[in-house]
């Protein structure tokens, strides 16, 4: 009788651990997607995509990352986001409404310029020539000018 037949009921074991497919070039690890997908679905979903986006890739760059963004600042975020969503279409108070607004910029810019410092780090990380994300770029179109940063650096790095 065999080793392997003494065991048929067991259940399979496997590494279950994400690997780091890149090896000194993490930015392979993110996933290659059309910045103009993300322009399309941020525009058909009033901007929820583009949150996703945000938490879904500042996530995997804190995994990579020396430089992390901050978990609290990231949830926060949401809940502001949600809330000024929500107070948009209420006429509750207008005052109100402009302040959720002007709270909802800032952590945003705080959270996305976090995320942009996180993201150069990966992607200058395996590169030859070092790649400058640029500022206002980055204020008017985050999350398709991240993606189209990501995209080209996978490109140029494979």
């Amino acid at each position: 009788m065999s080793e392997e037949s003494v065991n048929i009921y067991e259940a399979p074991e496997a590494e279950l651990t994400q690997q780091n497919n890149g090896g000194n070039k993490p930015i392979l690890n993110f996933d290659r997607f059309s910045a103009w997908g993300v322009f399309f679905l941020s525009l058909i979903t009033l901007g929820i995509y583009s949150i996703y986006w945000l938490v879904s890739r500042a996530n995997k760059a804190n995994a990579l990352a020396k430089h992390q963004v901050n978990q609290n600042l990231i949830y926060g975020y949401i809940a502001i986001y949600a809330i000024n969503f929500v107070l948009a279409f209420t006429d509750i108070s207008e005052v109100l409404s402009a302040i959720a607004s002007i709270i909802s910029l800032i952590v945003g810019l705080v959270f996305i310029f976090s995320l942009r410092t996180s993201l150069k780090e990966l992607i200058n990380e395996g590169s030859n020539e070092p790649v400058h994300l640029s500022g206002i770029l980055t204020f008017f179109f985050y999350a398709i000018y991240f993606q189209y940063k990501i995209n080209e650096a996978i490109d140029n790095q494979k």
